[in-house]
């Protein structure tokens, strides 16, 4: 007796093991998941420009109303570069006194060691007294557009990836009604 069943081909043959044959995910899911990461990807986006444009404005304030401070200097420690074998810069806190009330805050833009007890100077935020930054380093900073530029190149991404995928959720929608009728 000859067997005349036909063989079926080999991506048919799938061995299941026990239990419930696994649900195949369909493209439905994967629009799904792609608009959350796309939404997820606006949201980082729309919080970097705010954020650029918070430190933006931060720098422009300390210019033009900021407040000059003499700190003391209570510990300084040295950042470690990429490679751990060089010095990157220095987290300094220090103490200093505005509008009656003390502060002892993280230095911002230290690149030098200062010693516990000198004095350096520095620049608070008029906004926020608890912000301070080298007086330097605020006198030789500038606001600049190139800040914006990656995040711009990333929100011209961002429509490409949206247009996209509404381009895929059509086609999606229409093979489905095709396959409907």
């Amino acid at each position: 007796m000859t067997d005349t069943q036909e063989t079926p081909p080999s991506h048919e043959r799938i061995a299941s093991l026990r239990g419930a044959q696994a649900a195949s995910v369909g493209r439905r899911f994967w629009l799904r998941a792609a608009t959350v990461g796309l939404v997820i990807f606006a949201v980082a986006i729309a919080l970097s420009f705010a954020s650029t444009l918070n430190d933006h404005a931060r720098l422009d304030r300390m210019k033009s109303n900021g407040v000059p401070v003499s700190v003391t200097i209570s510990n300084c420690v040295g950042n470690m570069g990429g490679s751990g074998s060089n010095v990157a810069g220095y987290v300094c806190r220090g103490t200093y006194t505005l509008g009656g009330a003390k502060y002892n805050e993280i230095i911002s833009s230290m690149t030098t060691f200062a010693s516990p007890g000198s004095h350096v100077r520095a620049i608070a935020d008029p906004s926020q007294h608890g912000y301070v930054a080298l007086a330097s380093a605020i006198k030789n900073a500038t606001s600049s557009a190139a800040a914006f530029v990656v995040l711009i190149i990333l929100a011209v991404v961002f429509v490409v990836l949206v247009a996209l995928l509404l381009r895929m959720r059509r086609r999606v929608t229409t093979d489905d009604d095709v396959a409907q009728s």
